[in-house]
């Protein structure tokens, strides 16, 4: 019974602190924006026109070296851009 708490509470704090990863501000969006080379800007930006989401996230992590939750908030943002 012991072991069965001691396994669910490290599984618990793990989670948590996979997901409670920084916040996704204006400012960390910015910082990895000015990153992007132009090319990397023109590919992610014909991925989003297609609605390829997805490539364009790829491509943004790839050309940043931004986390997930941070590559999607910035898809995110040109997509609603573009989409308006």
């Amino acid at each position: 019974m012991l072991v069965l708490v001691v396994v669910t509470v490290v599984v618990f704090l793990t989670r948590k602190r996979r997901h409670g990863g920084a916040e996704v501000t204006a400012e960390r969006l910015e910082e990895f924006d000015l990153r992007l080379s132009h090319e990397a800007r023109v590919a992610i930006g014909a991925a989003i026109a297609r609605g390829r989401k997805v490539l364009a996230i790829k491509l943004y992590r790839d050309s940043t070296g931004a986390d997930l939750a941070t590559s999607r908030a910035a898809v995110e943002k040109w997509y609603n851009g573009i989409r308006g």
